[in-house]
C-alpha cells in the first residue's frame, strides 16, 4: 500500500483502496477542513449552490434569533476574544489603509467639472484590468 501525506495536517497515512485521489487523512479535524474546502469551493462555482445555502441560513437566523445573544451571555470569554480579534483586524485595516496605495473617493485634489479622459500615448496598451489615462479638465464646476 502506499503511504501520502495529508493535504491538512501533513502527516502520513494509508488512502483508501476505494478512494485512489484521497488527499486528507482520517482524522476528525482532517475531514472537517475537507469538507470546508469542498463547501467554499461549491459555494464559488455553483450558485444555485450558494443561493439555497443563503435562503438556509436565513431561514435558521429567523427561527432562532436571539441565539447569539444568549451565547454571548453565556460565554463571556467568546466575547472577549472576539473583541480582542476585532481590535487587531481594525488596526490591521488602519495600517494597511495607509500602505495600500488606494486612494479615497474624497482624496482627490482634482476640482468638480467636466473632464475628457483619454489613452495615454505612451501605454498604448495595458491589460484588461488596467488601463493608463490621461485627465484633461474642459470645464471647471
Amino acid at each position: 500500500m502506499m503511504t501520502k501525506r495529508c493535504a491538512y495536517c501533513d502527516h502520513p497515512f494509508e488512502p483508501r483502496p476505494q478512494v485512489p485521489n484521497q488527499a486528507f487523512c482520517p482524522s476528525p479535524n482532517c475531514q472537517r477542513a475537507r469538507k470546508r474546502q469542498w463547501q467554499r469551493n461549491k459555494r464559488q462555482s455553483d450558485p444555485d449552490y450558494r443561493s439555497n445555502q443563503q435562503a438556509a441560513q436565513r431561514t435558521w437566523t429567523q427561527r432562532n434569533q436571539g441565539y447569539w445573544r444568549s451565547y454571548r451571555e453565556a460565554e463571556p470569554e467568546y466575547e472577549r476574544r472576539n473583541r480582542e480579534k476585532q481590535r487587531l483586524r481594525d488596526a490591521n485595516a488602519r495600517n494597511h489603509e495607509h500602505s495600500s496605495g488606494l486612494a479615497k473617493m474624497d482624496a482627490s485634489t482634482l476640482p468638480s467639472g467636466i473632464y475628457r479622459i483619454t489613452r495615454h500615448p505612451v501605454f498604448p496598451r495595458e491589460t484588461a484590468n488596467s488601463l493608463v489615462v490621461e485627465i484633461t479638465l474642459l470645464c471647471a464646476a
